[in-house]
């Protein structure tokens, strides 16, 4: 009973009371969705008439009439068709030559394609933990190979990427668990960061400010001692040079200073409208 009463009588003294800071948990995102998978695009454009590969390559569909055809179309076919399709579309974007079915680009190309045959049965059926199961599986798999092409060349893996539409998302060094206390201190590291920002960027600026009348005095008072030295016929100390310098110092002081009054107008302007 006491101790309530003393910290009612008595606030704590910390940086929550001194700072007003509210967390909110960040919103959950399961492992396939393309945010974390790094999938920039979703399943590629196939025509609704595009035929599989293993109907089209026979004899008696190319001199079928065209009410056959649309029968063996990706239209009227199941979903399998249409996601090998999708896998021979990507693979047909980084393959090397017509044979190439087993080196780490078109393996990345293949595992992709069926990631994204996944992600929209995933974006359908949400509790079909099959798939889930399955689509984390081969994001962890393409990783990895993503990693190895990445330290064996680099350069065909940025080409990958671009090929893909992909952002390489690497595992993490370190795990740690998401807690209030910890993303309440990283907030307020955040906010005094922002306040030493916005101090230092003041007193910048009247530094700035001051700069002007400093420089204008300075020359004032080089020219003075120049003129004094060469009456009373002391050697000259104060070179033309030393001076053209401060004039220049000082001539782009007040073009910099001109910005800045036309940019604080504009603000103004602005914020009036």
């Amino acid at each position: 009973m006491l101790r309530r009463l003393t910290t009612s009588i008595i606030p704590s003294r910390g940086v929550k009371q001194l700072v007003n800071i509210k967390w909110v948990r960040p919103e959950y995102v399961p492992a396939y969705k393309q945010e974390r998978s790094g999938d920039l695009e979703a399943l590629p454009k196939i025509p609704t008439n595009a035929v599989p590969e293993v109907y089209a390559l026979t004899d008696e569909l190319k001199d079928a009439p065209e009410s056959v055809k649309k029968i063996f179309s990706v239209e009227h076919l199941g979903k399998k068709e249409y996601n090998a399709l999708v896998k021979k579309e990507l693979i047909n974007r980084v393959r090397r030559h017509q044979y190439d079915d087993n080196t780490a680009e078109t393996r990345i190309a293949r595992i992709t394609g069926h990631i994204r045959c996944l992600q929209d049965t995933m974006e359908k059926f949400p509790r079909n933990v099959k798939a889930k199961q399955t689509v984390q599986e081969l994001i962890d798999k393409r990783k990895k190979l993503l990693k190895f092409l990445r330290q064996y060349d680099y350069k065909k893996f940025e080409w990958l990427l671009e090929k893909l539409n992909l952002e390489y998302k690497a595992h993490p060094e370190t795990y740690y668990k998401l807690s209030r206390k910890e993303s309440l201190r990283k907030l307020t590291e955040m906010h005094c960061e922002d306040i030493r920002r916005n101090k230092l960027a003041d007193y910048r600026n009247l530094l700035e400010s001051q700069q002007g009348p400093f420089l204008k005095q300075k020359l004032e008072a080089l020219k003075f001692i120049k003129s004094e030295q060469i009456e009373l016929q002391l050697p000259v100390t104060v070179s033309e040079q030393d001076i053209k310098k401060v004039e220049e110092q000082l001539e782009d002081w007040r073009i910099k200073d001109e910005i800045k009054q036309q940019a604080r107008k504009k603000k103004r302007n602005i914020l009036l409208d």
